[in-house]
């Protein structure tokens, strides 16, 4: 006789609360691919950016209100492979290589398995690593890799610059960031990040000027930000290296 599985007992909404948040950021996502077929590239931008503002709040108002579970963990592991592997993948595909051939297709195919690959090791990587290494993500996030490998529409759509849409460029970025979120390059992850006290104030006044101009100047904002992150990417190898080699070599 077959075992009946048990449904879902009643919830908190604050248990609830999480899980909305991460379905907000997969509609995003999916919303974005719609504009994708419409030729509403901006709005692709829109809705992939707003997907990561989602994927970034779901998982800290899990911890904040003490409602991780292993159904949240799985819905956000779903929801990020669609929307930052597969829906950034075609549409950078509809925007610039469906006319290509097979090859080019194969790149959007690459890139789209690399960050379910890098989901895939993230969700099994072992909860007890060294200290040192809570800092850092291995690879390139699924998040910022949709993030990175949307370049290209951007810095057309602000600059105007035909070349950006060459389908071997394209499938260039398409690779790099793919290998990127499959390799084992230490980025930073904020974890353990703090504030100085005397440097809040600032900070929050420096917050508001970013939010304003990204109301004026949300592509700029957008390559700005995008440039920083690339550029951290050695001082984060810097650190992690050295932080390494303080505490110890450890089994990779």
């Amino acid at each position: 006789m077959q075992r009946r599985k048990k449904p879902f007992s009643s919830v908190s909404f604050s248990w609830l609360l999480p899980n909305l948040l991460t379905i907000g950021g997969l509609v995003s996502g999916l919303t974005g691919l719609r504009f994708a077929l419409e030729d509403r590239w901006v709005a692709v931008i829109a809705m992939i950016a707003l997907a990561a503002v989602f994927d970034g709040l779901d998982g800290r108002m899990a911890r904040l209100l003490k409602t991780t579970s292993a159904f949240g963990a799985a819905l956000d592991s779903l929801s990020d492979a669609v929307v930052f592997g597969i829906v950034p993948a075609l549409c950078l595909y509809l925007w610039a290589l469906q006319d290509s051939g097979n090859l080019a297709f194969g790149t959007a195919l690459f890139y789209s398995v690399c960050v379910l690959l890098r989901l895939a090791r993230f969700d099994s990587e072992l909860p007890d690593q060294p200290a040192y290494r809570n800092a850092f993500f291995v690879g390139i996030p699924a998040p910022a890799a949709g993030f990175l490998v949307l370049l290209p529409i951007v810095v057309f759509h602000e600059f105007g610059l035909v070349w950006l849409r060459d389908p071997q460029l394209v499938s260039m970025v398409l690779i790099l960031v793919g290998a990127g979120a499959v390799s084992t390059l230490p980025t930073f992850n904020g974890k353990g990040l703090r504030v100085p006290g005397q440097a809040i104030l600032p900070l929050l006044a420096l917050f508001a000027l970013l939010s304003a101009l990204l109301l004026i100047h949300p592509w700029k904002i957008y390559l700005g930000v995008a440039l920083l992150y690339i550029a951290s990417f050695p001082v984060s190898v810097w650190v992690f290296l050295k932080r390494k080699k303080i505490h110890g070599n450890d089994p990779a």
